[in-house]
């Protein structure tokens, strides 16, 4: 049962703000978003050699890993993690207990399946021994979080590639601006597993090293994480961060990829920026998908110049978290949403020379960050793009 609309004056309802009521992460930078923000402070993380000889010849890439946990390939780490971010979002947002237990779940990742012990659900031995999966990864951390929660909300799952999380965030601040609930929670989970280094490795698409909009790029390095935000209908003008605006589409260019050209991504950015009464000009910075691949960075310098006459600041995230894939429109927003609040636009570890053809130069150092409009880039396999636009108030 959905919640009654929301009223913010004793007449009829208005359309609510929405603002980010509570966070929790565990990434690469650390775990909890305290953590995770003093240590992105300090500069570049570095990725870990994960070494795999269950898939015929031994391969090693690097991964961005949440430190101090168990090993990479050991069952059920994926509880622990979920479990830990998703309840430091919700003890930061002041809820209840019976609005935690109605919450909304909105669930982002890219992943199938997480590991069959993940969940402590018996699984029928004769479809695990031939390595079927009877339960999806939404379904699984659905599990997880309810069961955490003492949950029987409503639940949505989002898999749409690498912008899964971020749509989940804005499926869910669209349902609270039209009163349909008043508190949702959005959780973005990647971790690491051995169809997806494959898959990457295969399609030869993994580097050494990140190094976003860089004349050396060669490509993307994965990371794991998990992120969950906690939003809540306010007014307006409450202090935080608030989801101000968004949008998605589709571009069928390449299933691996959008147009170079950036010519459907700016119209998606032109036409959410109208929609919002935004100006581009309006725009104090931009966190960039950033992903370090040669077209990739290509298309998204292209959109940035068609939409901007002269570019704001540009970060990009994934040289702290790695490609967290499906979760990180969650997890690299719990970054941004933890580094505005400080006053700090983030710092770009990995470039070091500008590229003439893209004519885009990140953030060498963080700078200082004023309250006002930023805008939120994640692209992904597919095609699909999605667009986010938020405020910092203080």
């Amino acid at each position: 049962m959905r919640d009654a609309p929301v009223k913010w004056s004793s007449g009829s309802p208005v359309k609510p703000g929405v603002i980010v009521r509570g966070m929790g992460l565990s990434c690469a930078l650390g775990i909890g978003v305290e953590a995770s923000f003093r240590r992105l402070q300090q500069g570049a993380v570095a990725p870990i050699p994960w070494t795999i000889s269950t898939l015929g010849d031994t391969f090693t890439a690097p991964v961005y890993a949440v430190p101090g946990t168990p090993p990479l390939d050991m069952p059920g780490r994926a509880v622990a993690l979920i479990e830990g971010a998703v309840r430091e979002a919700v003890d930061s947002s002041g809820l209840t207990q019976s609005e935690i237990a109605a919450l909304p779940l909105f669930i982002g990742t890219s992943a199938f399946s997480l590991d069959r012990d993940a969940t402590r659900v018996n699984i029928d031995e004769s479809t695990a021994a031939i390595g079927v999966q009877p339960v999806i990864a939404h379904q699984q951390i659905t599990l997880i979080v309810q069961r955490l929660l003492g949950n029987s909300g409503q639940s949505f799952a989002f898999q749409t590639a690498c912008t899964s999380s971020a749509n989940a965030v804005l499926s869910a601040a669209r349902m609270i601006e039209l009163g349909w609930y008043q508190h949702a929670l959005v959780v973005g989970v990647e971790l690491a597993n051995l169809a997806t280094i494959a898959g990457f490795s295969s399609l030869q698409l993994i580097a050494a090293e990140l190094k976003p909009f860089d004349r050396n790029r060669q490509g993307i390095v994965l990371g794991e994480g998990v992120g969950a935000v906690l939003l809540s209908a306010a007014p307006r003008n409450h202090v935080g961060m608030h989801i101000r605006a968004g949008g998605t589409n589709i571009d069928t260019y390449r299933v691996t990829m959008s147009n170079p050209d950036g010519v459907t991504i700016a119209e998606l950015q032109r036409h959410v920026l109208q929609r919002s009464g935004i100006d581009a000009s309006e725009i104090l910075g931009i966190k960039a998908h950033g992903t370090g691949s040669p077209m990739n960075d290509s298309g998204e310098a292209a959109v940035i110049h068609r939409v901007f006459s002269t570019p704001p600041p540009v970060c990009a995230l994934k040289s702290y978290l790695g490609h967290t894939l499906g979760a990180c429109g969650v997890n690299e927003l719990v970054v941004m949403a933890a580094a505005l609040r400080a006053g700090v636009f983030p710092a770009t570890p990995g470039f070091d020379e500008v590229d003439p053809e893209l004519n885009i130069e990140p953030t060498r150092e963080s700078l200082v960050a004023s309250d006002g409009l930023y805008l939120l880039n994640y692209f992904g396999f597919g095609g699909h793009n999605t667009v986010m636009i938020v405020e910092q108030r203080s």
